[in-house]
């Protein structure tokens, strides 16, 4: 083998696909800002504190209010192990190594509300993605965390609308309802993003420039859950069957990770697209056309 030849045409190789990318940023600008942003907000870093956060924080909130307040909960908790794919299976497992009365019994009511309180570092850790993709100063101290503790028990309230959801869904079969159903889902979610976005930035970006975030989030949150309805079952299963309840965590993270990843992602490219010059021009074009129309409508009859 001729490893020098071989290093000249990786090295060929190499310039010429960079070339490429950089003829494809000078040509379209706003990917050149979006590799540029993901950089900047520490892409990764970001997903997997917003992971660690939800395994170590979130998780352990589910399992204890689960066994306080099965009645209240148990669509949040369903609707959550449902869509990191655990499954019944998962949840018995779980359930085998730690009952109700055996976490009510050791927590306490003390304990539930400091496991609550613990529970806001996953949504202060949201908060601080938001406030680094709009470059806004950190609020903390206790303005920032009664803001968070609020989403918190909110969100919880939302998980609960999302059980109701795949409920109602469930009943209705074939192409048009599963449609029906995915538009609706979608939509919901981006409202219930659209006030997240808000509430955690503390109203100081506009409504409308978190838009297209919030569309984002909702839409391809619902298609995650949904990949992840197919594939997470069996990954969750083949690692049960290798290390029993630590298998199941270890895939509810990875779960975690990608879900991260959809909720930074989305919110990264609905600021970059709602900013764009170009997408600007053609939403201020499309919304003056829109109420030209209106207006016409309107002064028609009275003519």
């Amino acid at each position: 083998m001729d490893l020098a030849a071989l290093r000249v045409r990786a090295t060929t190789t190499f310039r010429t696909r960079r070339d490429q990318a950089k003829a494809l940023v000078d040509r379209i600008p706003i990917l050149g800002r979006l590799v540029n942003e993901f950089i900047r907000i520490e892409f990764i870093d970001r997903c997997m504190l917003i992971a660690a956060q939800g395994l170590l924080a979130l998780i352990p909130m589910l399992v204890v209010l689960s066994a306080f307040l099965p009645h209240i909960t148990g669509d949040a908790v369903r609707s959550f192990s449902d869509a990191a794919g655990v499954g019944h299976d998962g949840t018995q497992l779980i359930e085998g190594q730690v009952s109700a009365d055996e976490v009510r019994t050791q927590t306490g009511l003390l304990g539930l509300v400091i496991t609550i309180f613990s529970a806001t570092s996953f949504a202060r850790a949201i908060q601080r993605m938001y406030e680094r993709i709009w470059e806004q100063p950190h609020v903390g101290g206790m303005s920032g965390a009664r803001r968070c503790l609020l989403w918190l028990l909110g969100w919880m309230m939302t998980l609960q609308i999302a059980g109701a959801l795949r409920r109602a869904f469930d009943g209705i079969g074939g192409l048009v309802g599963d449609g029906l159903a995915l538009a609706l889902q979608g939509l919901a979610l981006s409202l219930i993003w659209w006030a997240t976005s808000w509430v955690l930035l503390f109203g100081r970006v506009p409504w409308r420039s978190l838009a297209i975030g919030a569309l984002l989030t909702g839409y391809l949150g619902v298609l995650y859950n949904r990949g992840s309805s197919l594939v997470m079952p069996p990954y969750v299963q083949a690692n049960a069957d290798q290390f029993g309840t630590l298998g199941v965590i270890l895939a509810v993270s990875t779960w975690l990770i990608g879900f991260a990843a959809v909720m930074v992602g989305a919110a990264l490219v609905g600021r970059i697209v709602s900013e764009d010059p170009t997408v600007t021009r053609l939403a201020t074009s499309v919304w003056e056309a829109t109420r030209r129309r209106q207006r016409s409508e309107v002064t028609t009859p009275a003519e």
